[in-house]
């Protein structure tokens, strides 16, 4: 049904993207599942194999933070409306921020800054996050922010007393069956998907996590750090498509929370948000036009999606390491993204 939409994925390497790990399902069932092209071309040229590690990138706030936030909020560990400083000492800026509006990225804190080029006084990353002035009074409008995601972790990791990548292997690998998920690979032992050759300081950023600001706090982030194969994401996918349900038929996450955190909380702002996720609202969106209102997912910078159709539960992941041909050069893998999930649909609905 699907070899269509493998076609147009396979004709994307060498141009869009140098290799590209697919995967279409509805649900827990895989229709389709494919590997081409390769994972280095730079300094020396790699075949992709399936047990490929891709640098998640910003996926990773959806696959580890998101759903770890989720998972505190079904224990009843935090609340929605809470502000920030029922869990940080600190709050600069940000008095009247709530949890919520780190989620739905209506904080007000602006989408990036280089802290891995900035000084920090008191060595805390979080302090000078929520020193910066606010982009927009918080709650008006949608900013996409990393820096949202960086203070979203501080509070995760102060109520649990645990690290994101302990978080994270505790209530999403683990449970998921996510076998090969993790942060900071050793790339002496693991075939991992090449990224970009930095330009601040002329070094290959494959073997570490490309942002550069995840790579600064050590690789464990909240906006960034996440690595897995193929493989890894087919049962994350199915959860999603079933709001909830891992593979071996138990329950996850509550059906009452996934429900609430594909919900459009900012349909009239700049981007269709939900709690952690990428919404299909009226705007113009990375998953095409064909799929449904409301489906939900994410990307990832370094040339990652994830998506699933609202209506039928279709889902499409689309695992690639454009960026290994330079920031600047991915607009035709942006273009082959929005065809990806349009045929989905298309080819679905014949």
């Amino acid at each position: 049904m699907f070899e269509s939409v493998l076609q147009l994925v396979q004709s994307g390497v060498g141009t869009a993207y140098p290799c590209a790990a697919v995967a279409v399902g509805q649900g827990h069932t895989v229709f389709a599942r494919a590997f081409f092209g390769q994972r280095q071309v730079q300094p020396t040229a790699l075949d992709l194999t399936e047990d490929t590690l891709f640098d998640l990138a910003s996926l990773s706030k959806l696959v580890s933070t998101t759903m770890i936030t989720l998972k505190m909020l079904e224990k009843g560990k935090l609340n929605l409306k809470d502000r920030i400083g029922n869990y940080l000492s600190f709050v600069g800026n940000y008095a009247d921020c709530e949890i919520y509006h780190l989620l739905t990225h209506t904080s007000g804190l602006p989408a990036g800054l280089p802290l891995y080029s900035m000084k920090h006084p008191d060595g805390d990353v979080v302090h000078t996050i929520l020193s910066a002035e606010k982009c927009y009074q918080t709650g008006t409008e949608v900013c996409y922010s990393c820096m949202g995601y960086l203070v979203l972790q501080r509070i995760l990791e102060n109520i649990s007393g645990e690290k994101l990548d302990t978080l994270a292997e505790k209530y999403v690998f683990s449970p998921l069956g996510m076998k090969t998920a993790c942060y900071n690979p050793d790339l002496s032992k693991t075939p991992i998907a090449a990224t970009e050759l930095y330009a601040h300081n002329g070094e290959w950023a494959t073997g570490h996590v490309h942002d550069e600001n995840a790579h600064f706090l050590g690789g464990v982030a909240g906006n960034a750090g996440v690595f897995a194969t193929l493989d890894d994401l087919i049962p994350f996918a199915g959860m999603c498509a079933t709001r909830g349900l891992a593979k071996n038929g138990e329950v996850y996450l509550q059906k009452e929370i996934f429900d609430l955190a594909i919900t459009n909380f900012t349909p009239d702002f700049a981007e269709s948000r939900g709690l952690g996720f990428q919404l299909k609202g009226k705007q113009e969106s990375p998953m095409g036009i064909c799929m449904s209102a409301g489906s939900f997912g994410h990307t990832g910078f370094t040339g990652i999606s994830f998506y699933t159709d609202h209506n039928t539960g279709l889902w499409g992941i689309l695992l690639t390491n454009a960026v290994h041909y330079g920031r600047q050069n991915r607009a035709a893998y942006f273009a082959l993204r929005r065809q990806f999930y349009d045929q989905l649909i298309t080819q679905y609905n014949k």
